[in-house]
């Protein structure tokens, strides 16, 4: 996985890869892996953005504006995408890979709640072995103490 600093480094190359090779006259299939390398680092920002940042050497401020304005940078450069779609007459094509893009991600939070649960679950099964672990030794050493005492009146 690469930090959120190359992914952004990454998502501007992209998209003046693509603006190239618009500005060359080259069809939607040209710019197709330069647009997946946008949308690769786009969304390892976007991740980034939202955990919690303990850094020690920006101010709270700095950081948030350091992350509002590569979104915001982001943002733009999508929106100039989607501008070339329709202008190319691809609208359908922006179309698709929007409701194609957010059924992907709407999987992943799904599986990604999943596996929260199947997690949790599982540590809950290992708290109630152990707790019947316990409860049985207890048992157990009560017993053999019971046992040994028994023996010992009956000397």
């Amino acid at each position: 996985m690469i930090d959120p600093i190359t992914a952004f480094v990454t998502a501007q190359a992209a998209i003046k890869g693509v603006q190239a090779a618009i500005k060359m006259g080259k069809d939607i299939h040209a710019i197709g892996g330069e647009m997946m390398k946008f949308f690769e680092a786009k969304d390892i920002v976007q991740k980034a953005a939202a955990q919690p940042k303990s850094s020690f050497a920006k101010s709270d401020t700095a950081q948030a504006f350091e992350i509002v304005m590569q979104a915001k940078m982001l943002n733009d450069a999508e929106r100039e995408l989607n501008n070339y779609f329709v202008m190319s007459g691809n609208a359908d094509l922006w179309q698709q890979l929007l409701v194609e893009r957010n059924n992907i991600i709407q999987q992943r939070k799904v599986q990604e709640i999943l596996d929260v649960k199947k997690a949790k679950a599982k540590k809950e099964e290992w708290e109630d072995f152990l707790t019947w672990l316990i409860a049985g030794a207890l048992i157990i050493l009560l017993l053999s103490l019971c046992f040994w005492w028994l023996t010992l009146l009956m000397e």
